[in-house]
C-alpha cells in the first residue's frame, strides 16, 4: 500500500522551516506530536474509507490540520465542495484550538492537585 503521509509529515518540516516563515511562532514539541497523530489518524481514515467523497472528507481535514500547523490557510481550494470546505474548516478550527491551547497550558505554571478524602 502507498502511502502519502511520509510526503506530508515532510511538507509541514518544509513550511515550518522556510526562511520566510521566520515570524512563526512554533508550538511546543507536545502540541506537534499531537497534531502530527491526527494528520496520521485522518490520513489512516481516508486509506479506510470506503467511497472516494469519504476519503476526500478526511484528506481535507487532513490539510485543515497541516494548515493549522504551519499557520496558512486554503479553504478558498475547496470553494466548489462545500462538504469538503466544512471538512477542511474543521481540522483547521481542532488545529488552532490545539495550538491555543497549548500555549494557554505552557503559559500557567500553577499546579494543582485535587485530595479525594
Amino acid at each position: 500500500m502507498n502511502t502519502t503521509l511520509p510526503g506530508l509529515l515532510n511538507q509541514v518540516d518544509a513550511a515550518t522551516s522556510h526562511p520566510s516563515r521566520q515570524s512563526i511562532t512554533t508550538p511546543s514539541s507536545e502540541v506537534n506530536d499531537c497534531l502530527i497523530a491526527r494528520i496520521g489518524w485522518c490520513h489512516r481514515q481516508a486509506m479506510e474509507a470506503l467511497t472516494t467523497l469519504e476519503a476526500e472528507g478526511w484528506y481535507a481535514e487532513q490539510n485543515g490540520l497541516i494548515d493549522a500547523l504551519i499557520e496558512r490557510e486554503c479553504a478558498h481550494e475547496y470553494h466548489n465542495r462545500p462538504a469538503l470546505r466544512e471538512r477542511y474548516n474543521r481540522g483547521l478550527q481542532d488545529g488552532r484550538v490545539l495550538i491555543q491551547v497549548a500555549k494557554k497550558t505552557l503559559s500557567c505554571r500553577h499546579s494543582y492537585t485535587h485530595n479525594l478524602q
